[in-house]
């Protein structure tokens, strides 16, 4: 499972980034991978989370590329280490751009 905690999305922003993707029809969000947290295997939205807004805007197709944490931490060290500004939620089946959210916690 994919997580977040970043729940603000700037529509500016966004809308920058749907220029910049114009014409593609893929993109790659990183993710790091933080280990089993409540017997889940879970990774964290690294960033791009305003492509990640665009891409959906457009329709384009989203990966995901799961990559080390880059400070090793796992579990809910790094969860604490990495929350942001809202409640963590599923990245795929969530949609911060129009605030749905399908909460883990």
């Amino acid at each position: 499972m994919i997580v977040s905690s970043q729940h603000y999305i700037n529509w500016d922003i966004v809308e920058e980034k749907m220029e910049e993707l114009s014409g593609r029809d893929c993109v790659t969000i990183p993710c790091w991978d933080i280990g089993e947290v409540d017997g889940i295997e879970m990774a964290i939205q690294a960033d791009g989370h305003h492509t990640l807004a665009a891409a959906r805007e457009l329709g384009i197709e989203v990966k995901f590329e799961i990559i080390d944490e880059p400070e090793h931490l796992t579990g809910e060290t790094a969860l604490d280490a990495h929350y942001n500004d809202g409640d963590w939620y599923n990245v795929e089946t969530s949609d911060p751009s129009i605030d749905s959210f399908d909460l883990i916690w």
